[in-house]
């Protein structure tokens, strides 16, 4: 029985099963029916509660069927868990923000839609018909009762009478498919000339009146910037992880969870023999049963086959015409009481009489697969490494109120910061608004010293959190004004800035000029220029090996009438191009199932953006509150 559940839990029931059960029931699970106080929730949804332990839920069967679809090579590491409670959290949420949404919108499900959902489902099918058995037992194997299966799978499907109404009317026209691949696979012919600026550099001259005329009419920008230099203290990781001492009993706790976490990750390979008991039968029903079991269980002690006695006696179907395999197991894939005895035994043990809701197992264990589990010395840096950042947290966390407090009372000097805290205190590069170096790179520091407290009234810096576990205070140590450079000290950029405007000009002026030759009828390869003559046959917007604002002006010309070309200069970043566009190549007409496959390409694409902007546009109506630690 257990072997046919598990077999069967694909397809269809695998998305209602895993998926589902695996979210929406983690959205209702039956943990609030079996403890009546209150728990930590992971996220409110206006006033519905997403309970930690139904986050968990859910990030534990989400973490298990990543581990089966990837064989168990999953990342490890901070990031990737918290990318996964990420995920979960957000799944969990969008679960209740869509059945609120169809609660209050009046999504129904009939009766007769709902029982012929669950009819056409393949896992409770026998022989090809529903098997009301085989659903019940089904159902009752994932710890819920029929109605509260029916009630949730009711929801799932109103959920999703909601998104097929916003995604389904999602429409895309084949006319204007065929316009888009037009333009998108045009291709253009076009040859070009490029005046590059650099070719006129020393065809152009300045004056010093020219630069003395520019520097005068563009005095604001040559100017010193205003500068300041600080004082500050600081608190660095560094010096905070000098004070940690190192708690070997930490340690050894800390080992002794993971130990735990490795253990939890085990997976068995296993046989069971299950006699069937009805949940109605009689007292003496239940002892003949009973019997029946100890028997095997007997046999197979003095050596009988398992193999053998699970396909002659086993009445799980699933599993009594392979001897009773069930394959390989993980943690929280079966019932409680079997996976307790099943976790007891070592490889090739039996256990005794396991009953749970289906009757009485028999259970063999064949294999056992272990996550490696590293020793205490091997463990011992990264472990370490962990417990201090912990205490760093805490240590950071102490430090710095006791710094923010002090200079807040002491606002007119550093000295008592730096004593309290036993650092001394430390003095800046200057620095402007916009740059600085060392402590001032840090745009936060740059913005402090500058704030009108501390510049102008003297006072400190609140605390400055600069990167994790590094803060500052600071205060104004001297103060320089924004002063005006002297022409000296710019003359040479001021020189250089004028001879590229004049050779850009030039530039200009011969691609203007090659352009009036080529409109009175000259050929773009006879001309006598110092432009190199580039010929492109087939030019595609995808390109990427010209120039973009050469592509960008191509594909902005106006087709040619005839054989007569169409020219165009644009200005491009190193030169002046002179542009001779002389035919636009249009792409075939696509095929009927060319057209069928982007049409339903562009549809899932626009029914993606669809379905987004609806789920954003239901959050943003409801309060939705995300615990800060999960």
């Amino acid at each position: 029985m257990l072997q046919s559940i598990h077999d069967k839990a694909k397809g269809i029931l695998g998305i209602i099963i895993v998926v589902f059960i695996g979210l929406v029931f983690a959205l209702w699970g039956i943990g609030d029916y079996l403890t009546g106080a209150p728990e930590k929730f992971a996220a409110k949804v206006d006033d519905i509660q997403i309970s930690q332990s139904q986050f968990d839920q859910a990030l534990a069967q989400q973490r298990q069927r990543l581990q089966q679809q990837f064989e168990g090579e999953l990342p490890e590491g901070e990031a990737f868990e918290q990318r996964l409670k990420q995920q979960v959290l957000e799944q969990l949420i969008t679960q209740r923000v869509l059945q609120k949404m169809v609660v209050e919108q009046g999504y129904r499900v009939p009766d007769q839609v709902l029982a012929q959902q669950i009819k056409s489902m393949e896992a409770f099918q026998q022989n090809g018909a529903f098997s009301n058995d085989a659903y019940q037992a089904i159902i009752g194997s994932q710890g819920m009762s029929v109605k509260e299966f029916e009630n949730l799978f009711r929801s799932d499907l109103a959920i999703q009478q909601l998104q097929d109404a916003v995604m389904q009317s999602s429409i895309v026209g084949k006319a204007e498919l065929q316009i888009l691949n037009r333009i998108q696979n045009q291709s253009r012919q076009v040859n070009y000339l490029l005046f590059a600026d650099d070719h006129y550099m020393d065809q152009v001259e300045v004056t010093d009146e020219e630069i003395q005329d520019y520097f005068a009419a563009n005095q604001q920008a040559f100017m010193n910037p205003e500068t300041v230099r600080v004082a500050y203290v600081e608190i660095t990781e560094d010096d905070l992880l000098k004070d940690i001492p190192l708690d070997e009993d930490a340690l050894q706790r800390l080992y002794d969870d993971y130990v735990a976490s490795q253990s939890g990750k085990e997976q068995r390979k296993a046989r069971h023999i299950l006699i069937e008991l009805p949940a109605d039968a009689s007292a003496e029903k239940q002892q003949a049963k009973e019997s029946e079991a100890a028997a095997l269980l007997k046999q197979l002690r003095q050596g009988a086959s398992f193999d053998q006695l699970a396909s002659e006696h086993s009445d799980d179907p699933g599993s009594a015409n392979k001897g009773g395999d069930l394959g390989w197991i993980s943690r929280g894939m079966m019932l409680p009481e079997f996976e307790q005895a099943m976790y007891a035994l070592d490889k090739g043990e039996l256990s005794a009489l396991v009953k749970t809701s289906f009757g009485y197992h028999i259970i063999r264990v064949d294999e056992i697969q272990a996550e490696k589990v590293d020793s205490f010395a091997d463990k011992k840096a990264e472990l370490t490494e962990m417990l201090q950042a912990r205490a760093l947290e805490d240590q950071f966390y102490e430090r710095s109120e006791l710094m923010a407090t002090t200079a807040y009372e002491n606002d007119r000097s550093l000295q008592e910061v730096a004593d309290v805290l036993g650092v001394k205190i430390k003095t800046s590069e200057r620095f402007s608004r916009d740059e600085g170096q060392g402590i001032a790179a840090n745009e936060a520091v740059r913005k402090a010293a500058f704030d009108t407290v501390v510049l102008d009234e003297g006072r400190n810096s609140d605390i400055i959190e600069v990167a994790p576990y590094h803060a500052v205070v600071l205060r104004i140590e001297t103060h320089t004004e924004a002063t005006a450079k002297q022409l000296d000290e710019v003359k040479s950029s001021i020189a250089m800035r004028l001879r590229l405007e004049k050779a850009a000009e030039k530039a200009r002026g011969a691609a203007q000029a090659a352009l009036a030759e080529l409109e009175s009828g000259a050929s773009i390869a006879a001309l006598q220029t110092p432009a190199e003559l580039v010929e492109l046959d087939a030019l595609q917007r995808t390109s990427r090996s010209v120039d973009i604002g050469l592509l960008r002006e191509v594909f902005s010309m106006p087709k040619p009438v005839g054989e007569q070309p169409v020219y165009s200069v644009v200005r491009l970043a190193d030169g002046t191009a002179l542009i001779q566009l002389v035919s636009v190549n249009e792409p075939p007409e696509m095929t009927n199932e060319q057209l069928q496959q982007l049409v339903q390409q562009y549809q899932n694409a626009q029914a993606s953006q669809d379905m987004s902007a609806v789920l954003g546009h239901l959050k943003s109506k409801v309060d939705i509150v995300r615990a800060e630690n999960l």
